[in-house]
């Protein structure tokens, strides 16, 4: 005869607790202080006691909790990056750079856009310092104020470019108003008398260091620089655009351009092509930075090129240092100068 009650229905597995460094202790038969030593790496631990500990913490399916260990130290084993404008190619490669530079030392990169104003700035800075960062490298120019409210909360700052900050600390840079005078004396070797310029705004650094090596190179020529020659952009292909249409519109045209970054001088190139001119023949252009558009554009792009990645990871290893010796904070600025390289390709 069958049975009148419903089968029953297997019971739904329950979910497990989130394990604990408490269970892992217990469960390697060990301290909870000799688990925090085996995740943080900071305190010497027995090589077979941290096989050990490890396998638990498989066993177990352990994840640490990285937030809590941030709030529990000085720093939460993170780096702040503030660069100029995230959509230049240049900071991303800048940005790898640092990452692989303190990876080493068990540090991330937490990434803050400066390009929507001295506000945004201060608001990133900010955010970083309540965030307890353990270091940051400031690739902005002229924010002097709030690099100095990071020193203010003992956090250890490498700044991008000489001279971008007035303040006595570590930078790593390239030579900006060598970079530009090496072009110019390459358009000279090549005939060049009438040449232009397309800047980045003179009162920020790189644009202001780039434009006076490229009018003491023309001085050191014997050359002229008509006012009309020097147009300012904005760091944007758009920009760049807008500044050689400004050039070509010119009654004695330049036969020559220097451009203050890659991406002007590719819109430079656009407007060339537009006014159905050709390049380098009717105008050269050059560049700065030989981020990978720069060989892949038609023509390619004639570039200065400045290592992004290396200087990224010389920043990340003077900001480790400080980091790791905070006694040291006091000792002389360190500076590493880059050395860049022209490349030459079809549009010079």
């Amino acid at each position: 005869m069958a049975s009148s009650r419903s089968p029953q229905r297997p019971s739904p597995r329950r979910r497990s607790a989130t394990v604990t460094i408490e269970d892992v202790a217990q469960a390697a038969k060990v301290s909870k202080t000799t688990v925090s030593h085996v995740l943080s790496g900071k305190r010497p631990v027995a090589a077979a006691t941290r096989k050990h500990v490890e396998k638990v913490m498989g066993d177990l399916g352990f994840q640490p909790n990285f937030f809590a260990q941030a709030l529990n130290k000085s720093g939460g084993r993170t780096v702040a990056l503030l660069a100029q404008d995230i959509t230049n190619p240049f900071y991303p490669a800048l940005a790898r750079g640092l990452q692989r530079s303190v990876q080493q030392s068990g540090h991330v990169v937490m990434l803050f856009d400066g390009d929507a104003g001295p506000a945004t700035t201060t608001t990133s800075v900010q955010a970083a310092i309540h965030r307890r960062v353990d270091g940051m490298v400031v690739a902005v120019s002229d924010v002097d104020g709030d690099i100095a409210e990071v020193l203010r909360a003992n956090i250890p700052v490498v700044v991008v470019g000489a001279s971008a900050s007035k303040l006595d600390l570590d930078w790593v840079t390239a030579d900006d108003t060598r970079i530009a005078g090496d072009v110019v004396d390459r358009f000279v070797s090549m005939g060049h008398t009438a040449i232009a310029t397309i800047s980045g705004p003179q009162e920020h650094a790189p644009g202001g260091p780039r434009q006076r090596g490229f009018h003491a190179a023309l001085v050191r020529h014997g050359l002229p620089l008509p006012d009309e020659y020097v147009v300012e952009g904005d760091w944007t292909r758009s920009g760049g655009f807008g500044a050689m249409r400004t050039l070509l519109a010119l009654e004695k045209r330049p036969t020559a351009v220097f451009c203050a970054n890659d991406l002007m001088a590719i819109g430079a190139i656009d407007a060339v092509r537009q006014a159905g001119l050709s390049i380098p023949d009717d105008i050269a252009v050059v560049g700065v930075d030989d981020i990978e558009a720069a060989s892949l554009v038609s023509p390619a792009l004639t570039t200065v090129r400045i290592p992004a990645e290396e200087i990224g990871r010389a920043a990340g290893d003077l900001l480790v240092h400080r980091i790791e010796d905070r006694g040291d904070l006091a000792s002389p600025p360190r500076h590493v100068l880059v050395q860049h390289q022209l490349i030459v390709r079809e549009s010079m």
